[in-house]
């Protein structure tokens, strides 16, 4: 099973932010034997931004901090193509999810997990929470 994280549950997970941790957590940790996990670059460098610029993590942390999650989540690579398509999606109002829902559909994706389900309302791929994910694949 591909899954494929949306920013903020990458930053929920770094960041600790409760309520929301210990589901990521749990997700997250299905990466390294169960699912496989990706993500983009362009969600890659908002991480690194959000570490260095809105806590006291210093840039060698942020850098450590892409490696590790790069050795557990596959990068999906974007490019002209993709960018292109994403740009003509008018079923998207906002760039940026258009991009990470082609960048997943590329990738192929089963599921895109975040938590602003709506930003994702047009996508065709299953669309859920960390936690919904968790009950779907205790189902399983």
């Amino acid at each position: 099973m591909k899954v494929f994280f949306d920013t903020n549950i990458l930053l929920d997970y770094l960041l600790k932010r409760q309520p929301f941790y210990e589901s990521v957590k749990k997700v997250f940790n299905m990466c390294l034997f169960k699912i496989d996990g990706c993500v983009t670059p362009h969600s890659l460098i908002d991480v690194f931004y959000m570490l260095s610029e809105r806590t006291d993590a210093t840039a060698e942390y942020c850098r450590e901090t892409i490696l590790k999650l790069r050795a557990v989540l596959s990068v999906i690579p974007e490019n002209d193509d993709r960018v292109s398509v994403a740009a003509q999606n008018s079923a998207f109002d906002d760039f940026e999810d258009s991009m990470q829902n082609e960048s997943a559909m590329f990738a192929g994706v089963d599921y895109i997990i975040t938590r602003n389900k709506k930003d994702f309302a047009n996508s065709t791929i299953q669309i859920v929470t960390p936690e919904e994910f968790l009950v779907l694949v205790n189902a399983e």
